[in-house]
């Protein structure tokens, strides 16, 4: 049929048609024309998908003060979501039974999508333990203890930091990933290389959790912080909290840099310490010895106002509130109740009435921290009385269920 229709001069018209018998082959040019109309289609999306990738560039954003290193986050998810689209595109063209004319070119076109969208969520992992790690050893306390993982992630570093030149002299974002044969390659290698670099600092981190266990509470960030800002005591301040329930800040001495003298409440409340900390000789030691003044100190302040509460009556639970600190305060509350409830208890066999009498007294000192939240108080004044009013309400209804079941 080709050949008749071939032989036909320029002027074709229907008698040419019918002259030719092209009825007889009616199947074969319908399958033509359908086979074309379906070609003309994947070539036309084939075009348009190459077309559009053409105009897709990779972007960066700089990096502390060495250039523009790091692919931007945002651009880059959408860069990955396209290239997620655009393989379902291009999968549905090479499952097309058509395809024959393009199938070099959307085979060729479906592994490099499938190549980009691998390496550039390798890249995005590998980019942020780069930029962890490169603060890390970028210098500082940690590299001076850690000098031949400094040494290995400065190689890595260099290496990670080519491999980015290189992608950005090209632009594009698929001709980036997929330029050079060698990209997925060089990836993984500096993936496995960072994380060597990393499972080292992971034991090292543990080695000064193991020193001092409240860092077990910390992330690996902000133990790190803390570790790169051990050459300067006053630096740590800002990270007590994160290792120490209340303890805020730190007094150091006007004399001496690293002699630290009481500690601090959020409510800006102190404790001096009975024996000053010098904060040298490692972070985790020092931050330990910390720990174990601070307690010996609170310790004492407790036995002082244990001292304070036998020397006087209870008219002068007021006094004992006010002289101590709040949480020594609120201990030395239930330390009275405890004493004077105790005492009740012991001496009911031979007075009967002493129950009443001591609950009388207990309802007293509830009245007198009642009272008090009346008052003009700062904030912090007002959680205390506030929370003294609550344990004694507690500690009388106690007492009263005692009291009622001697009445009985």
């Amino acid at each position: 049929m080709v050949g008749l229709i071939g032989n036909l001069s320029l002027i074709f018209n229907l008698r040419n048609i019918f002259e030719a018998n092209v009825l007889a082959y009616k199947d074969d040019v319908e399958d033509i024309c359908v086979s074309a109309i379906k070609e003309k289609d994947i070539e036309a999306k084939l075009n348009q998908l190459i077309s559009d990738w053409s105009q897709v560039n990779l972007t960066f954003a700089p990096f502390k003060e060495r250039g523009d290193l790091f692919l931007k986050p945002a651009e880059t998810t959408e860069i990955i979501a396209l290239i997620e689209d655009s393989i379902m595109v291009i999968a549905s063209l090479a499952a097309n039974r058509y395809n024959a004319p393009f199938k070099v070119t959307i085979m060729e076109w479906l592994k490099n999508l499938s190549n980009s969208l691998e390496i550039l969520e390798s890249w995005m992992m590998i980019q942020n333990i780069w930029g962890y790690l490169e603060a890390v050893f970028s210098g500082g306390e940690i590299s001076r203890q850690l000098p031949a993982e400094a040494k290995k992630f400065l190689g890595t570093d260099k290496h990670f930091v080519r491999l980015i030149t290189k992608a950005k002299s090209i632009g594009n974002a698929i001709r980036a990933c997929t330029g050079e044969e060698t990209m997925k390659t060089e990836l993984a290698e500096i993936a496995q290389e960072l994380e060597e670099c990393q499972k080292s600092l992971s034991g090292y981190l543990e080695q000064k959790r193991g020193f001092f266990p409240r860092f077990f509470f910390v992330s690996d960030p902000t133990l790190l912080e803390i570790l790169g800002q051990a050459t300067d005591s006053h630096l740590i301040q800002h990270h007590l909290l994160d290792v120490f329930e209340n303890i805020a800040e730190l007094r150091f001495s006007p004399t001496e840099y690293d002699k630290i003298e009481a500690i601090i409440s959020m409510e800006k409340q102190e404790i001096d310490l009975k024996k000053p900390v010098m904060a040298v000789s490692g972070v985790e030691n020092w931050l330990n010895n910390l720990l174990l003044e601070s307690r010996g100190s609170l310790h004492t302040i407790i036995l002082e106002c244990w001292e304070f509460m036998k020397t006087r009556e209870f008219q002068q639970i007021l006094e004992m509130v006010n002289e101590f600190i709040a949480q020594v305060g609120l201990l030395g509350i239930q330390m009275y109740w405890t004493f004077r409830a105790e005492y009740a208890l012991i001496m009911s066999t031979e007075n009967s009435r002493i129950m009443k009498s001591i609950n009388d007294e207990f309802l007293s000192v509830l009245n007198t921290f009642i009272d008090q939240t009346t008052k003009d108080l700062t904030k912090v004044e007002r959680t205390k009385f506030e929370t003294l009013v609550t344990i004694h309400v507690h500690q009388r209804g106690e007492n009263n269920k005692a009291k009622d079941g001697f009445d009985h």
